[in-house]
């Protein structure tokens, strides 16, 4: 049964509650987004005190050429041929730009769509400016439909707006990182894989890797990072000539793991190539909130629960939520029934145990 819009805003607002740099929520907000107004792949912009650009996270693989072709020629320049620019959007004190302003022919025959909408599968969008409190601009949310969908209607846009406050909450506290080695796993998304020539040079890819490794680098930011292939592939490359081999980079997405190991040619008269697996890893804490969404619990067992994964006695609980301590056994009582577990430890284990 379809979520009702209140418990997917609920859990869109959970999310933004994390104790985490919003780099690292970013990409399961994203996703989450599509219960509430489904679209064909997210964006979110970050923006600097000035209402610069400076950094972005978006669904789906990263293009560089037109990423490069956006930067160089119609950011802050020729867009606003077609429509108001990032700058002016920001400045407009606008809080949603509807996907109406850009169902035009003028917009559709424009060099912006043909050049760099198009090639990327968009033809509607809708946009959200978050701003704090004293209306200075954060960043913006943008969702998109491509050719064949239909446009978002007015009911979408507004579906969205409640969750404004929780994302400029978010970003204006920003967090720092805090996990532990231990803590680190796998995001839900797929490993990449990438070979590597007789040179250490990158021959082939799959069709995400690119993406993970711009993020690996720490972009995508104004300008589109170079990937770390040269010098950090060749040496991958060649440790691997003494056996498989795994490195760890920590950028503001996560943390990547990439693991290589030498594949043998079939042929002698081919060179030997070396093939990458690449991963981004989460904080568990990400994953824990993710498992907890998959059960139907009410937000006070949610809470709850979020604390007895910590390791926090049912005492410590209420002292953190300021609730009586009666209360905390009732939620806990239910939350046990609910996932048919007997303890604190059998409840880490079982939700633990679940897909992320």
């Amino acid at each position: 049964m379809p979520l009702k819009k209140s418990r997917k805003l609920s859990r869109l607002r959970e999310l933004c509650s994390l104790d985490l740099p919003t780099p690292l929520v970013m990409p399961s907000l994203l996703a989450e987004l599509h219960a509430l107004v489904p679209s064909s792949r997210n964006l979110f912009d970050w923006c600097d005190g000035d209402g610069a650009l400076t950094r972005y996270c978006i669904e789906g693989p990263v293009d560089e050429a037109v990423a490069r072709l956006y930067f160089d020629e119609f950011h802050n320049k020729r867009e606003a041929e077609a429509m108001p620019s990032f700058a002016q959007a920001l400045r407009s004190g606008a809080v949603l730009n509807s996907a109406a302003q850009l169902d035009t022919a003028r917009f559709l025959g424009s060099a912006l769509y043909a050049e760099i909408w198009r090639p990327q599968g968009f033809r509607y969008r809708v946009e959200l400016i978050v701003r704090s409190r004293d209306g200075r601009p954060l960043g913006s949310l943008v969702l998109y439909r491509g050719p064949g969908e239909p446009c978002f209607t007015a009911a979408e846009e507004e579906r969205l707006l409640p969750l404004l406050p929780h994302l400029a909450q978010a970003l204006s506290r920003d967090a720092a990182a805090r996990c532990p080695p231990e803590h680190w796993q796998p995001a839900p998304e797929p490993a990449e894989v990438l070979l590597l020539d007789e040179a250490g040079r990158l021959g082939h890819a799959s069709a995400g890797a690119q993406r993970l490794l711009l993020l690996a680098r720490s972009g995508p930011g104004l300008q589109p990072a170079q990937p770390p292939t040269e010098e950090m592939l060749a040496s991958l490359h060649e440790s691997a000539r003494e056996g498989p081999v795994t490195r760890l980079i920590d950028s503001p997405w996560g943390r990547f793991e990439f693991s290589a190991r030498r594949l043998n040619a079939v042929d002698a008269a081919v060179p030997s190539w070396t093939q990458v697996q690449l991963r981004r890893l989460e904080p568990r804490e990400l994953a824990d909130e993710r498992r907890l969404q998959g059960f139907e619990l009410s937000s006070g067992q949610a809470a709850v629960a979020r604390l007895l994964l910590q390791g926090l006695a049912q005492s410590e609980v209420a002292q953190r939520l300021n609730v009586a301590p009666s209360t905390v056994v009732d939620h806990t009582r239910k939350l046990y029934q609910r996932l048919g577990v007997r303890s604190a430890r059998e409840l880490v284990e079982k939700l633990r145990s679940e897909p992320n």
